[in-house]
């Protein structure tokens, strides 16, 4: 039996499904699994943060230390979502800093030219992040004192 608020649906058929399980199983708490899945792939949702070529790209950008809101005029991606991506990955241990060697030279160039360098400013004048600045100075330092020995 149809719902007043199933003819007047714009995605009927995803009404149909949702008034379905909750006739069946209650509160969506209680929805199996197989439920759940097929009401989702109605909808069009899918994980967003999943390993998809596009979001390879905005992990690539956030291991080498863009900012949000740099990805987000780059990628055209909101900066909540590019916010959201960074905070899974750190969560997930995911995220591991990297530089080409051409970033290394940039940051040692900064690091040198720039009077009372500190990682904000650095960081700053690069576009990247603070903590990529961090990580990365600390690699500069080490490869300077195994160069030393």
């Amino acid at each position: 039996m149809e719902r007043g608020l199933t003819k007047m649906a714009s995605n009927s058929k995803l009404m149909g499904l949702i008034n379905d399980a909750e006739d069946n199983y209650g509160k969506p708490s209680n929805w199996p699994e197989k439920v759940t899945e097929k009401i989702n792939a109605e909808a069009n949702r899918i994980n967003d943060y999943e390993h998809t070529p596009a979001n390879e790209v905005l992990r690539h950008l956030i291991c080498h230390g863009y900012t949000n809101t740099q990805i987000t005029l780059d990628e055209q991606r909101s900066s909540g979502y590019i916010q959201s991506l960074r905070k899974q990955m750190k969560n997930n241990g995911e995220l591991h800093f990297q530089a080409t060697p051409d970033e290394l030279r940039q940051l040692a160039y900064n690091v040198s030219h720039i009077n009372r360098p500190n990682n904000q400013v650095i960081a700053r004048v690069m576009h990247r992040d603070k903590d990529w600045v961090r990580c990365m100075r600390e690699k500069l330092r080490e490869a300077d004192n195994e160069a030393r020995r």
